[in-house]
């Protein structure tokens, strides 16, 4: 869920097994109900007619009114990995950001999947365009590691993309074992950095959290929603490669998610 109390609340829900998006009006409900409002609200059908409801209170009689519609809703289109699972295959076993969680993949009986591709129960790193607006980061983010792939150790393996009913709007990622970094850590973030600025790219967001130090010591690069192919942008390379050594003592808990301290992807 995206909660507001000023504008509109947004809310994916599962309900006889179809994913739907609830939308709700400011002045519905107070603040405390739009946290748990499913148990406040009418009736939903629970049939596969619609995927959206636009859900209000009508100010001359403050009766709770729902708009259902099915909408032809947006997905990402670059779809180059040769998986695909459906998201209701993923079980979910700790959130990390709000948009990014650890989980194994259920396989049924009558898939084909290779297991050397992605094996039952091995934890796995999954990140998910939760609304139509969240598509555009991850459709970059997707692109990026397309272009990514075979260059070992740079960034976790891409493993495949997930579809809700048909529709691409999440990727799953290898899940690295190791540990944010830290100033001690300078000459390896330093390293992969300017691996990834040697293949053009400018990260846009290296703060300490988006490098992870695995057990022998050296460092991947996590988190590319910001990032993009610029091979003539030297100066924006130079800044972040500038910038390492303060980010590296940055304690705030900028980019650190849900779990600071733990391994993570944002």
């Amino acid at each position: 869920m995206d909660v507001s109390s000023k504008d509109d609340s947004d809310y994916r829900i599962l309900l006889q097994n179809k994913i739907r998006y609830l939308t709700i009006r400011p002045g519905t409900f107070d603040r405390s109900t739009l946290s748990t409002p499913l148990s406040s609200l009418p009736n939903l059908p629970g049939d596969h007619t619609w995927n959206c409801a636009l859900i209000n209170r009508d100010p001359s009689n403050h009766q709770i009114t729902i708009e259902l519609q099915n909408r032809n809703l947006t997905g990402i289109t670059d779809i180059w990995h040769s998986l695909q699972i459906d998201c209701l295959q993923l079980r979910r076993i700790r959130q990390l950001t709000a948009t990014t969680f650890e989980a194994t993949h259920c396989r049924t009986t009558s898939e084909s999947l290779s297991t050397t591709i992605l094996e039952e129960n091995t934890t796995i790193i999954a990140k998910i365009a939760r609304f139509e607006w969240e598509i555009p980061l991850l459709s970059r983010e997707t692109s990026i590691y397309k272009q990514l792939q075979g260059i070992s150790d740079l960034a976790p393996r891409f493993l495949g993309h997930v579809h809700e009913h048909g529709r691409v709007i999440r990727i799953i990622l290898e899940r690295v074992e190791g540990r944010e970094a830290g100033i001690e850590d300078l000459v390896g973030c330093q390293a992969v950095l300017k691996r990834l600025h040697d293949l053009g790219f400018v990260h846009g967001d290296v703060n300490r959290y988006n490098f992870v130090v695995r057990g022998d010591g050296t460092v991947s690069l996590i988190d590319f929603e910001s990032s993009w192919q610029d091979k003539a942008a030297t100066a924006l390379m130079r800044a972040e490669m500038e910038s390492l050594g303060e980010q590296l003592v940055e304690r705030t808990g900028r980019g650190a998610g849900f779990a600071p301290g733990g391994n993570r992807i944002e």
